[in-house]
């Protein structure tokens, strides 16, 4: 963590942005109060261990400098003048070793280390005994630097400190922390690599004896901070494992014969290096963590300082001050952390304008989020509210009423003091009303623009309408289709009101809940019209003047001739539909036998038939699509018909009619019923087995059969029956008729 504030905007900025803003470099934008301890003080670093000249692996030497002969030890080096006039500093060499160390005893470690590594006579002079001083008096002069680690040199002290901030093993940049119990700078993945626990030990190092981990200094980070694969102790000690090597090779030239009195001297001497050293790993420690308080508050001042300065050259340069002010108070920048010259403020003042317009950008555009949504919810509120107890196929849903046009551009307009939303109230009938006009002048002009389906009716073409016909939008033959995939036709206007987006998923709808698909479209179905022309012609109507009504009262019912007998239990049948089963079916079954509609009308027997049997009720009382008509509870709501029913009540109708009091969502069963099977040829009954224990004697009992199990020809006793309708379709109190009917 050894490191000035300087680093910091190279790491801690916060918006990618502007931290890299200043690109350039800048020889001014350090303070000289502060020097930077991470700093690389060169390529060409050498160091000075225990006396003797070392040179690490991971730096370059440095070229040897060319000596003559009678050179002084007590004077640095003569470099010869290039050229008569010109000014050099390589005089400097030639000033007397006094006066240069006095000289060298104002500057701090890393100007120190720089000269150092910058040349062989400074890298000999500041080696020497003489220099202790110097590299103490630097300590002295930075500030909050601890003395050196026991049996470490001033030059290897101020080298660990402030030598650049490389892993001392695989040389990874940026490694700030210092492990000062192996005196050295390493990252994390060579810790874990390198790092030996105790109780690991005996594994990695069967040859050496365990009181070698006594005798060298352990990890001052703690186990807990490495992910070692041997660690299970928190408390185990961490050592590096070339100073266990090193070690036992220390204690190879003790273990001759005659040498036991040196050995423990020896033992003795580095427990108490060791002591001695763990005393002073705590000193540094704690002097690292006041030294980056120090720089934090540095920094901080510093970012201070900068930020006000550039709050005031913005706000000169016409900028809004409180959007000025925002930014610096949202976002960090790490150019704010180095010292403000005139080139950098040059190079910085355009990239932060840009800056600063992009977020008065996303600012714009983040409140106009905003206040949209607030209007979008308090439109839908008051839709709502005036909706809800009007019957659903009169009123758009709330996605269409969301994008009418005049509602999406009032929720898009730019934000207002207040949101303006009261000011709709008013205009939600007129939507509601030209919303539906518009819906019906649609299709009103695709009937006209269908030849197929205009044209033995008085209808006028496209060109010229501007009203819609109602009685056109009536006729049987006005069979329109969603655009949607897989949608059912929609015979008459009655059907298309109720049809909206939720209908394509068959379940019902909720209390107006916005869907994410796109508005429904709408077309002729060419199809549905042929089918209903076609029945029209069997049944001897006009197709100008038949509304889907009249076809309704006729209780018609229809053979397709296109479809075969289908055979079942030994019998034939074919499927007996009303005109709406006629249209669905001609328009589902697109196969090659269809190809064109044709019927045949059942006789007066075989309606009879029809009729005599009782029809199964459609849709279900068990399916959850039945809504009270009354505003309440219920209304928008769906549920099963007998909780319905059971509503009633509450508005005191004991006896409430279906189409009137309640009704089931059409704009979720948008299908007719299913056809009927009628029996061309009567199936074979299978004689019953009988029993052979004793006579099997008629019941005379009576059979009876749910109303609500639709298809199924399961029977039942009367309690049978009444108890399978309480738990199977919770009707607590079933009776005869719309519950349950007598089958015998």
């Amino acid at each position: 963590m050894w490191r000035d504030y300087g680093d910091y905007d190279n790491d801690s900025g916060t918006d990618p942005d502007l931290t890299d803003l200043d690109t350039g470099s800048d020889s001014s934008s350090q303070c000289s109060e502060h020097g930077n301890l991470s700093e690389a003080p060169g390529e060409e670093a050498v160091g000075d261990y225990g006396g003797e000249t070392y040179i690490p692996d991971k730096r370059h030497v440095a070229k040897r400098v060319r000596t003559g002969r009678g050179t002084d030890i007590g004077t640095a080096l003569a470099v010869k003048r290039s050229g008569r006039g010109k000014k050099s500093l390589s005089l400097i060499v030639t000033v007397p070793i006094d006066i240069l160390l006095e000289i060298c005893s104002f500057l701090e470690p890393v100007d120190l280390l720089h000269l150092f590594h910058a040349h062989k006579a400074f890298h000999k002079v500041l080696s020497s005994n003489h220099a202790v001083s110097v590299w103490k008096a630097a300590r002295v002069n930075r500030g909050g630097v601890p003395d050196c680690m026991p049996g470490m040199s001033e030059a290897e002290w101020a080298d660990l400190l402030f030598g650049g901030s490389d892993c001392y093993e695989c040389g990874k940049k940026r490694v700030w922390d210092i492990d000062f119990g192996i005196r050295r700078r390493v990252c994390q993945p060579c810790l874990n690599e390198n790092l030996v626990c105790k109780s690991a030990f005996p594994f990695a190092f069967p040859e050496y004896d365990l009181i070698i981990l006594d005798l060298i200094p352990f990890s001052s980070i703690g186990a807990e901070d490495h992910d070692h694969d041997y660690i299970v102790d928190l408390g185990c000690k961490l050592f590096w494992s070339d100073d266990i090597d090193k070690m036992a090779e220390e204690l190879e030239v003790y273990l001759k014969p005659g040498a036991e009195q040196a050995l423990e001297d020896f033992k003795q001497s580095r427990k108490k290096y060791v002591d001695s050293d763990s005393n002073h790993i705590a000193v540094c420690d704690a002097s690292v963590a006041n030294d980056c308080t120090q720089q934090s508050l540095c920094v901080d001042e510093l970012r201070s300082q900068n930020t006000k300065l550039f709050q005031a050259r913005l706000v000169y340069l016409g900028h809004d001050a409180e959007d000025v002010e925002r930014m610096f108070d949202n976002h960090h920048y790490g150019v704010l952390d180095k010292e403000f010259t005139d080139a950098r403020w040059k190079r910085l003042i355009p990239k932060v304008e840009c800056k600063l317009a992009q977020l008065q950008e996303e600012w714009r555009l983040e409140r106009q989020r905003k206040v949209s949504s607030i209007r979008e919810s308090e439109l839908l509120t008051m839709y709502q509210k005036y909706v809800w107890p009007l019957p659903q196929g009169i009123t758009p849903s709330s996605e269409d009423f969301l994008e009418l046009c005049d509602v999406a551009e009032f929720i898009k307009s730019p934000p207002t003091a207040d949101t303006g939303s009261d000011a709709f109230a008013e205009k939600i009938p007129d939507f509601c009303a030209d919303y539906m006009h518009k819906k019906k002048l649609e299709l009103t002009r695709l009937l006209a623009l269908s030849t197929d389906a205009v044209q033995d009716t008085t209808t006028p073409q496209s060109q010229g309408i501007d009203a819609p016909d109602d009685m056109l939008l009536q006729l049987a033959t006005s069979v329109f289709q969603c655009t949607y995939p897989q949608s059912f036709p929609l015979i008459t206007w009655d059907k298309v009101q109720h049809h909206g987006r939720s209908s394509h998923s068959q379940r019902p709808r909720s209390s107006y809940a916005m869907m994410s698909t796109s508005p429904c479209t709408f077309s002729v179905s060419q199809r549905g019209v042929a089918a209903a022309r076609s029945l029209l012609s069997l049944v001897g109507l006009d197709a100008q003047t038949t509304t889907a009504t009249t076809m309704d009262d006729l209780q018609c019912r229809f053979f397709c001739s296109n479809c075969s007998p289908k055979p079942e239990n030994g019998g034939s049948y074919r499927m007996a539909m009303n005109w709406r089963q006629g249209v669905f079916h001609y328009v589902e079954d697109q196969s090659p036998s269809h190809e064109e509609p044709r019927w045949e009308l059942l006789s007066t027997a075989q309606l009879h038939v029809i009729q005599s049997s009782p029809a199964p009720e459609y849709p279900t009382a068990a399916r959850q699509v039945w809504r009270c008509n009354k505003y309440n509870v219920y209304h928008r709501d769906s549920t099963t018909k007998a909780k319905v029913i059971k509503h009633m009540r509450s508005h005191g109708i004991t006896t409430p009619t279906e189409g009137i009091d309640f009704s089931y969502d059409q704009g979720v069963i948008e299908k007719p019923p299913p056809a009927t099977k009628f029996f061309i040829t009567p199936q074979i009954k299978k004689p019953s087995k009988p029993s052979t224990t004793q006579k099997s004697k008629p019941s005379t009992k009576s059979v009876y059969r749910c109303q609500h199990c639709n298809g199924l020809d399961r029977t039942f006793l009367l309690e049978g029956v009444k108890q399978h309708i309480k738990v199977k379709h919770d009707i607590k109190s079933p009776h005869e008729g719309p519950d349950f009917y007598k089958v015998k």
